[in-house]
């Protein structure tokens, strides 16, 4: 699921739709609309799950809605390189990505409306920003749309693990299912900028330049969406939410050799640094997730 995640000017996290594939609380007053700002109660000693039956938050509601129509984005990038796609089997790729994106779409769309919302007020508050980032001019440069791909698809996959820890049961068990197929996309996306990284003797080079240019893309997002995505940090475990996307991304750029962690590992041949580094961020560096 392409989630791209931006900040506004309040600092908050946020997602979207910035891999492989490619909305505005409109305020009703309806009964649906007044329940699902009722906030949830969480039993003592839970791990943050809200329970099935209780009323859905407003801003679980909000969640929910910005990672349905990044799925959503998703969906429709991942056609749109099917479409493209130079032979069948690259576009059989595509468009099994497509297929997946869809139904992680319609699964979020179906919990919201279990939860008592509606979706399509849901999704409405992060339809600008979301549409803007797709509607960023793509890169030209291969190596630097391959890393974009993989920090997407990485961004997406830290996302939904946090959030299968703040949401309720049944919505936690679907999103394990989304996982189950984001693993595969990411691992997809990773062997293709190694691929290209170890085919060009610059690689490394322009991979670096290409997430730097990530971040400045994810940030041109925010504009438009207003104070809609503090509902991310709102909804729980916030802490542990700015954690696993920012360590993930360096995870990551550790991974293909040119985060600082990779660096730093260049001079110091004896793991000095990784003996004395109390946080684990060594390990980080080895691929194991946040």
């Amino acid at each position: 699921m392409p989630l791209n995640p931006s900040m506004d000017s309040s600092g908050t996290s946020t997602t979207g739709a910035g891999r492989s594939g490619r909305g505005q609380n409109r305020s009703g007053g309806s009964a649906t609309a007044r329940r699902s700002t009722a906030r949830a109660t969480r039993p003592a000693g839970s791990a943050g799950t809200i329970p099935v039956e209780t009323l859905a938050s407003r801003e679980l509601v909000q969640v929910l809605g910005a990672v349905a129509y990044g799925e959503l984005k998703a969906y429709d990038g991942a056609m749109a390189r099917a479409e493209e796609a130079h032979d069948d089997a690259e576009r059989k790729v595509w468009r099994t990505i497509a297929a997946e994106e869809l139904r992680h779409h319609k699964g979020f769309v179906r919990r919201l409306s279990a939860l008592g919302a509606d979706p399509d007020e849901a999704m409405a508050p992060y339809r600008a920003s979301l549409d803007h980032y797709h509607a960023l001019p793509p890169e030209t440069d291969e190596i630097a749309a391959a890393v974009c791909d993989l920090l997407g698809e990485g961004i997406a996959a830290d996302l939904l693990g946090w959030l299968k820890k703040v949401t309720d049961s049944e919505t936690a068990a679907f999103i394990d299912t989304v996982i189950e197929d984001e693993v595969g996309h990411e691992g997809r996306a990773a062997a293709e900028v190694r691929r290209l990284i170890a085919s060009h003797p610059d690689g490394k080079r322009r991979a670096s330049r290409a997430a730097a240019r990530m971040l400045a893309r994810l940030a041109q997002s925010g504009p438009g969406s207003g104070p809609s995505f503090v509902a991310f940090l709102r909804l729980g475990r916030a802490p542990d939410l700015i954690s696993r996307l920012a360590t993930g991304y360096l995870r990551r750029l550790d991974m293909l050799g040119i985060g600082p962690l990779a660096r730093l590992s260049r001079v110091d041949p004896l793991d000095l640094i990784g003996r004395i580094d109390p946080l684990g961020t060594r390990r980080l560096s080895q691929g194991k997730a946040a």
